[in-house]
């Protein structure tokens, strides 16, 4: 007969629950937070593995945070099957907590799974899986220690969706407060700008001076691109890209490219493309946008590519290259010709954690490449 593992319900288990309460209270960020919450599991149960699991919109079952794992290993189980996993959780307390067989097909994990709910209020969130060499003695105190931790566990996922729900709407309100003044100020302005020019060349016209009407129409041209520019910030500004992904914003912006100017861009891209944090997301756009933009302006390209790429460590890669007139490095480089878009490029870049290579040569065509890294904190256990 196997031996039983002792998980002894005492005074340490109520260290272990104001240990966990005060781990999920701390002022860590969410993925160091749920990081020590399971090694605070790790040190009261002496278990050898363990991983946070949440049932996500389409069934599967994602893997938050873990310890035990093999970066290669986690990778496979990041997006695991729900059934078979995650079973139903009946209102008996000592059923709610389930010991099994190990499910997730790695022979080099112990065999036994014991499976805690994560809850908040009457809702399964996901489950709290903790792998033990032997068969485990479930008492009815020790389900309510272990149902408390998932219900602890389950507030603190809640309260963090809330937060940062209530985040973004912040950011969104800021946004179109900005979207709003913009059209209120700066739109107004360049329309008046517009109207002025156009009752220049009106009065100038009985006059004939060529390279004055030639003026006039470089300064309207300037005027519209201006105001083209600005309609687009003010679109920005009203759709968050956290409402759109990277993906689908980058193909917005390469159809936009394509009407606006005819030239023939391709678009290459992973349709898995793996989740960013909404910031990343929207710097990451930016650097493509002000690339595009760049090119429509300067390059009289008849090309263009933009690839989006990310392998199983997380490193993202987005190449813009065309095949334009080019630029000579040298003089964007120097501080009296630094580009400031470039510039807010670069700084973008240093944002993201990544980094930012721009290849250029006259007449041989641009290369924009990025190249940044994002894993959750499951990769880093």
């Amino acid at each position: 007969m196997a031996d039983k593992s002792s998980f002894v319900c005492s005074h340490s288990s109520l260290v272990l629950l104001y240990r966990v309460t005060s781990s999920l209270n701390s002022v860590n960020e969410k993925n160091q937070s749920l990081q020590d919450f399971l090694i605070l599991l790790k040190q009261h149960f002496s278990v050898t593995a363990g991983s946070i699991q949440l049932i996500t919109d389409d069934g599967q079952m994602d893997l938050l945070s873990y310890f035990g794992f093999t970066k290669e290993q986690a990778y496979n189980i990041q997006h695991a099957p729900i059934d078979g996993h995650l079973f139903s959780f009946e209102t008996d307390v000592i059923d709610d907590i389930q010991v099994h067989e190990n499910k997730l097909g790695i022979d080099t994990l112990p065999p036994k799974q014991l499976c805690i709910p994560i809850r908040y209020k009457v809702q399964t969130l996901g489950v709290i899986n903790l792998f033990v060499e032997n068969d485990i003695c479930i008492t009815e105190e020790l389900a309510y220690l272990l149902l408390s931790i998932g219900a602890h566990l389950g507030e603190f996922l809640e309260r963090s969706n809330i937060e940062q729900k209530n985040r973004r709407q912040l950011i969104k309100d800021e946004r179109n407060i900005i979207a709003n003044e913009l059209h209120d100020s700066l739109a107004q302005t360049l329309a008046s700008l517009r109207f002025q020019v156009r009752i220049l060349d009106q009065a100038l016209q009985p006059v004939g001076d060529f390279m004055a009407f030639k003026t006039i129409d470089s300064v309207e041209h300037a005027l519209d691109e201006a105001t083209t520019d600005l309609r687009e910030l003010i679109a920005h500004c009203r759709v968050p890209i956290e409402q759109q992904g990277l993906v689908p914003a980058i193909k917005r912006a390469v159809e936009k490219f394509r009407k606006d100017t005819g030239i023939h861009i391709l678009l290459q891209s992973d349709e898995h493309i793996l989740p960013l944090p909404s910031n990343m997301e929207l710097n990451a756009y930016r650097i493509v946008q002000e690339a595009l933009t760049n090119i429509k302006k300067h390059a009289n390209a008849y090309i263009v590519r933009v690839l989006l790429s990310y392998d199983a460590d997380g490193n993202i890669r987005i190449l813009i290259e065309n095949d334009g007139k080019g630029f000579d490095q040298s003089k964007i480089h120097s501080s009296e010709g630094e580009h400031l878009g470039l510039t807010i490029m670069k700084e973008r870049a240093k944002h993201l954690g990544g980094e930012l290579k721009i290849e250029s040569e006259p007449d041989e065509g641009t290369r924009v490449e990025l190249r940044f890294r994002y894993k959750d904190s499951s990769s880093d256990s």
